[in-house]
């Protein structure tokens, strides 16, 4: 071969060099790895939010104190999951494992918060069924000051609705007020259309189209604590209610101020910090433990006068999750809305206050198929209508 030329596959052969050295490999810019690190705290913090809040209500408020705070910010925790969860997507997919292992350890709270109910049961064939209204009336006034139609509002929602029994809270009386527009010719409708009406304790009532009587309980408790026990033959079949009113907040009209001042986003200031841990956090925390001691009554009552078939419903003033409902679960009660609901739901629309703190509970040989709130904000609650069917005891 003549000298200076080389075979041609010689000439394309490229020259095996070492492997790199460790020492040489390209690392990922400090940012990244600053943002990776920050990702991981973040989702670590959301998660571990997440858990705590969806657990706390069974922790009882005398003994944890500021568990029920961290019961009610249970949306917000939920939230904050849902950010990071978007961000670990772009940033650090890794620490998505760590969002998805504390989604699935908090389902039951995610559900009693927001079921995903997209069908609704049917009754079975030939099935008695019946409907109820719960509603905390403000004692019938008209918090918009309208009074459309020169007639009272609430008492015309209720004809409307035509439930067949209607659970009312803070209803001390029910007749003719020119005060509250309430006229001769909606008591009437309103009589006629309910035969039995009931009070009980100070503020609590009942009207049904079906036999009703009151259960004496004893002297009642006055002051936003109130619980009434009412017996309804409902086709043959008797059923227990209890009308429950449990501990409110008793927030002043400073109070509500002040909360309105700080979920005001361009008026949020940090210096209120102190004056929001004085005298609103305390009032949340007594009015959990005086909820504490209401419900502890009320199982009580269930166990003397509660029978097979009961219902317990009305303005709970606490929100999903919490100690109250947790405790009533011991007594064989289930909830009404995470079996038939779909998504959130609000049931007080003043003061920022937009939380579900009107609850419906059952056991026995009846079975819920909807439930639906109205939009009438005469009161500062939602009404809630809610559909059973009676079924055949176990």
């Amino acid at each position: 071969m003549p000298q200076g030329l080389r075979p041609v596959a010689a000439a394309r052969r490229k020259p095996q060099g070492r492997p790199a050295s460790p020492a040489v490999v390209r690392r990922r810019p400090w940012w990244r790895r600053l943002m990776r690190g920050v990702m991981w705290t973040l989702t670590a913090i959301a998660c571990v939010a997440l858990f705590a809040t969806s657990y706390a209500g069974e922790l009882v408020p005398s003994v944890y104190r500021g568990a029920c705070i961290l019961v009610m910010v249970f949306p917000f925790a939920l939230i904050a999951v849902g950010t990071v969860a978007v961000l670990d997507l772009l940033v650090c997919r890794r620490a998505l494992l760590l969002v998805a292992v504390s989604v699935a350890g908090c389902i039951p709270a995610i559900w009693d918060y927001m079921p995903l109910n997209i069908m609704s049961p049917k009754a079975g064939q030939g099935a008695p069924t019946f409907t109820m209204l719960t509603y905390n009336v403000s004692n019938f006034t008209d918090l918009t000051g309208r009074y459309p139609g020169d007639v009272n509002p609430t008492i015309s929602y209720i004809l409307r609705t035509n439930a067949d029994i209607v659970n009312l809270q803070e209803a001390k009386i029910i007749g003719v007020s020119s005060r509250l527009h309430i006229t001769p010719a909606q008591i009437d409708s309103l009589y006629r259309a309910y035969p039995y009406v009931v009070l009980g304790c100070y503020s609590q009532a009942v009207l049904s189209k079906y036999p009703v009587k009151s259960v004496e309980t004893g002297a009642p408790v006055k002051g936003g604590n109130e619980i009434a026990v009412f017996r309804i033959n409902i086709e043959g079949e008797q059923v227990t209610l209890f009308n429950v009113h449990l501990q409110s907040y008793k927030l002043s009209k400073d109070d509500k101020s002040l909360y309105r001042e700080i979920t005001d986003l361009n008026k949020n200031e940090t210096d209120k910090l102190g004056e929001i841990r004085s005298q609103l956090l305390s009032k949340i925390q007594a009015a959990a433990e005086g909820r504490e001691n209401d419900v502890a009554r009320l199982g009580r009552y269930i166990n003397r006068y509660g029978g097979p078939n009961v219902i317990v419903a009305g303005d709970f003033n606490d929100v999903p999750g919490s100690y109250p409902l947790h405790y009533l679960s011991g007594f064989g009660l289930r909830e009404v809305y995470p079996e038939v609901g779909f998504g959130p739901m609000i049931t007080f629309n003043s003061d920022r206050f937009y939380f579900r703190i009107d609850h419906v509970l059952y056991r026995g040989a009846i079975k819920p198929l909807m439930i639906d709130r109205g939009r009438l904000r005469s009161s500062d609650h939602y009404p809630l209508l809610v559909r059973f069917e009676l079924t055949s005891a176990d």
